[in-house]
């Protein structure tokens, strides 16, 4: 009997020792986005911080055999999400207009916001427009997320306002992000597989997911699915989730120059040679077309300087080796070269670490393919003029099955790069790029080197 009191005091006093931590994790999170806008920098990053240290204190020392408390404690406040303003980003306004396009028969990829008049609601019309960061250029956002913005704009366009529309969108994202953790607690069934609350409670996976509309949560549900098809054997299927994940967003065709080399070794001469020349002829018709039909010679043009290629030659977001390129080489006979050589020397780099990687043999495909999706999302991120906060969710979710720990730096200090909102110029500061990469990368060289080199010496 005395047993019995004993061990429910303990339960009790463990529980409550829990949900403090965790009250007190969530609390911050939920109330910056009512009171305080991203140029509060200090705010920002003095409420992200203390959250992370609460995440930690609770991984290292609570989170073991409480996974249901903390699976529920990241609902909750997904749930509360629906209901701030999104505080961090204009993305969600884009998303909408996008949408609106879509319903009316219009493409987003050949209409500018501002050469645009719906006839809709010119109210609703000059919102989007006054509250988006790209009115003045073509979407990027691929076919699938067009395909779902139409969910929160049939809404919209039934009378609720943008803030209910955009409150559905972060539901549908709640919808995949549930879809990961199903997804993820059947395998845990099945084998030893990491804490996934590493992923479900990092106060940045909540702020720019859910808390700011972020699709990347879509982006990994196909990516994630696709893998673990190509580890059944399923490998149709797990092409076809592949194929959604470039869908939703392009990032995954980084993984094109491994699984070409993964396929050419293990494929026939003649299989590889019918390969090539379909390919050849398909894309080297698509390139002739571009190239000299005057239709698709405007389209490059006018996407390159008002569509994808914006991304490429004017935006700048912490781009720590960019920026360094750029002052390099602003003084020589092509100063606007930077985005040119970076995007050389990231396919050189992306293609050389593909074709070595390829060859490895290993029983536990899903860490092997998750691990070279984290380092190819690293090495392009490295070279990239625009690195956002919520570019690494999709590396730090992957990173619970391979227990990568640079992912989870970059994701625990990016939250410094908000600094460049806090005065009106909007400029970059330099010690808070040297800081972010210099701990990125350290941990990189940490776990890759130093750690690796001890591992082999205990074997």
């Amino acid at each position: 009997m005395v047993n019995i009191i004993v061990r429910y005091t303990n339960n009790c006093r463990d529980f409550v020792g829990t949900s403090t931590i965790l009250l007190l994790w969530g609390v911050p999170l939920a109330l910056f986005p009512l009171f305080f806008e991203r140029s509060d920098i200090w705010l920002l990053c003095g409420t992200f911080f203390l959250s992370l240290s609460l995440y930690f204190l609770f991984l290292k020392f609570f989170s073991k055999g409480r996974e249901k408390i903390g699976i529920w404690a990241g609902i909750l406040l997904r749930i509360w999400f629906l209901f701030t303003p999104v505080f961090l980003s204009e993305d969600s306004f884009r998303f909408l207009w996008d949408g609106l396009l879509v319903s009316e028969g219009i493409s987003p990829y050949s209409e500018i916001p501002t050469n645009v008049n719906l006839g809709f609601d010119q109210n609703l019309e000059k919102e989007l427009l006054s509250k988006m960061n790209s009115p003045n250029y073509y979407s990027v956002y691929p076919p699938i997320l067009q395909f779902l913005f139409l969910v929160p704009v049939f809404f919209l366009k039934k009378g609720i306002s943008v803030f209910w529309a955009i409150s559905i969108w972060k539901g549908i994202l709640i919808l995949f992000e549930l879809g990961i953790l199903y997804i993820f607690s059947k395998r845990k069934k099945e084998e030893e597989t990491g804490n996934f609350l590493k992923y479900w409670l990092h106060p940045l996976v909540l702020w720019e997911g859910i808390g700011n509309g972020h699709p990347e949560p879509i982006l990994f549900f196909f990516l994630f699915l696709g893998i673990l098809s190509w580890e059944n054997g399923k490998v149709l299927r797990g092409s076809i989730f592949y194929l959604a994940s470039i869908l939703t967003k392009i990032l995954p065709l980084l993984a094109l120059p491994f699984l070409f080399f993964y396929w050419c070794r293990r494929s026939t001469a003649r299989v590889i040679s019918f390969f090539f020349g379909a390919s050849i002829l398909i894309f080297g018709s698509a390139f002739v077309w571009f190239l000299f039909s005057e239709t698709g010679e405007k389209i490059l043009e006018e996407h390159w300087r008002k569509g994808i290629g914006v991304y490429f030659t004017l935006f700048e977001f912490h781009g720590g080796v960019y920026y360094l390129l750029k002052n390099l080489i602003r003084h020589t006979w092509y100063p606007y070269s930077t985005g040119i050589v970076l995007g050389i020397l990231s396919i050189f780099t992306i293609s050389l670490y593909s074709f070595k990687v390829s060859k490895i043999e290993t029983n536990d495909k899903t860490v092997f393919l998750l691990t070279v999706w984290i380092h190819l999302c690293g090495m392009y991120y490295l070279f990239s003029s625009t690195v956002h906060p919520w570019y690494f969710l999709p590396i730090l979710a992957a990173s619970v099955f391979t227990k990568t720990i640079w992912p989870l730096v970059a994701s625990s200090i990016w939250i410094l790069s908000y600094s460049t909102y806090s005065s009106p110029s909007f400029y970059d500061k330099n010690w808070v790029m040297i800081l972010e990469y210099s701990l990125a990368i350290g941990a990189f060289f940490l776990e890759n080197f130093l750690l690796l080199k001890e591992r082999r010496r205990q074997i």
